[in-house]
């Protein structure tokens, strides 16, 4: 009798072992889908920078607009169409987690490249739109992660955007110390 129970905890030891990395994976993060989600905010935030840009300063167009688009040299590829303006930039990103008792760490990486158009607007209430979608990046490209190593793999399976430029933010002015202020500080 005894051996039996003895047999039947050593049975049911050995099934648990067998299934608690079943159970802890299903709930461990998966970096790759991790990976593509962080992607998809950066690009989503890319667009929207742009789409800010554009509403605080919606004159601009052609080569001045493109100045002023990409002041630092981030695009890929630039291009001026008439009045608009077509950039090509590369967006990465790179997540890590330590697992398992030997906490070893694992990292995923993903990039992409996406074209943003910059349309003029008309005038008016018309002030353009702003146009992101995924493209595939051009040879020689490097994408970086957010550690600052090329990318695992490039994806070209994202959601685009494309919205009309609205109206420019708000923004309060800065009252310095000693000053009339009417919007409150100082």
């Amino acid at each position: 009798m005894l051996r039996g129970v003895t047999r039947g905890r050593a049975l049911a030891t050995a099934l648990a072992a067998l299934a608690l990395p079943a159970v802890l994976g299903g709930c461990a993060r998966d970096l790759g889908q991790e990976a593509h989600e962080l992607l998809q905010q950066r690009v989503d935030g890319l667009h929207e920078g742009f789409l800010d840009a554009r509403a605080r300063d919606p004159r601009p167009t052609g080569r001045a607009a493109l100045e002023s688009l990409d002041r630092w040299g981030y695009a890929l590829r630039t291009s001026v169409e008439g009045d608009d303006v077509v950039l090509v930039r590369a967006v990465g990103v790179s997540v890590s987690e330590r697992r398992g008792w030997k906490n070893i760490e694992e990292s995923a990486s993903l990039g992409a490249c996406v074209r943003v158009t910059v349309r003029a607007g008309e005038g008016g209430d018309d002030r353009g739109s702003v146009t992101t979608e995924p493209v595939t990046c051009p040879a020689g490209a490097e994408v970086l992660g957010d550690d600052g190593s090329p990318v695992d793999a490039l994806t070209t399976d994202l959601e685009g955007r494309s919205d009309d430029v609205g109206e420019p933010p708000y923004d309060p002015p800065v009252c310095v110390s000693g000053e009339l202020c009417t919007e409150g500080g100082g």
